[in-house]
């Protein structure tokens, strides 16, 4: 009898250990992702410092038009100028600011040897009886200086919008009909300031430089996959007791001390 209990027991340590290794190396994978992020996060935040505030080049200098995306010059200032191209003007839906719901004006911009990027000119919010701006500012074709951050092009969603609206910044969506060699398909700008100046939407601001909580849920994930080995190596040690006819051993911090015990009696006295 005491062999067949032994046998049944052991075949119940071997599940809850099986099932504890499994859940353990999950919480130790999922705790090594929220590492990258944090690491991802603290990278970013790095580049915006360093970028943010240098001073604005020229655009042919930091990106030459046939050169692919190089994510260290994202933020940087870059200057251009040429005339805004209102025939290729959106309106990228969804986009909230500071939970309100609204729009970020997109406008095609033609540089003086030819070349083109669209330019991102501000925030404008959901209008008051319609899913469109009650006012979109105009752009004209006449010279134009500008000063933008430069930014990366987003990926291609596959979602629908209206006519005269993107649903996100994907130059390759916005540019049907402009000839690819003389277009920046690899970033766009957002607009830092122009000269003569225009009526424009509200600038995004500088990105908020948080770390977030991933470090946290990181060690979270750490001490949840320990909690697993210690719980099952708990309950291992009280099986083995019990078998051995031995009492559960007791965590003495959830019982009360014996002297403890005399004094209350004594009181109740």
């Amino acid at each position: 009898r005491l062999r067949k209990l032994m046998t049944n027991k052991i075949r119940r340590w071997t599940s809850w250990l099986l099932l504890t290794a499994i859940f353990a190396v999950g919480c130790w994978f999922l705790s090594q992702w929220q590492f990258s992020r944090a690491d991802e996060v603290r990278r970013a935040n790095q580049l915006i410092s360093e970028n943010y505030d240098q001073a604005p080049v020229p655009l042919e200098s930091l990106l030459p038009n046939n050169q692919s995306w190089n994510p260290a010059v994202e933020y940087r200032q870059v200057t251009a100028t040429g005339r805004y191209l209102p025939n290729y003007s959106y309106l990228v839906r969804n986009r909230p600011l500071d939970g309100n719901p609204g729009f970020l004006q997109l406008v095609a911009f033609q540089t003086t040897n030819g070349q083109i990027i669209f330019i991102e000119r501000g925030w404008l919010p959901t209008g008051s009886t319609q899913d469109t701006p009650d006012s979109v500012p105009q752009v004209f074709p006449f010279p134009h200086e500008v000063t933008f951050r430069l930014r990366p092009t987003e990926p291609a969603d596959g979602k629908t919008a209206p006519a005269g609206q993107l649903s996100n910044i994907n130059i390759a969506s916005a540019a049907i009909g402009i000839s690819p060699y003389a277009l920046y398909t690899q970033a766009y700008g957002r607009l830092v300031s122009e000269k003569p100046d225009l009526a424009r939407g509200t600038d995004l601001g500088k990105p908020t430089l948080s770390e977030g909580n991933h470090f946290s849920y990181a060690l979270q994930w750490i001490v949840f996959g320990l909690m697993a080995i210690g719980a099952v190596t708990w309950n291992i040690s009280q099986d083995r007791r019990r078998i051995k006819g031995l009492p559960p051993r007791k965590v003495k911090f959830l019982t009360r001390d014996k002297d403890g015990e005399v004094e209350d009696q004594i009181l109740e006295k």
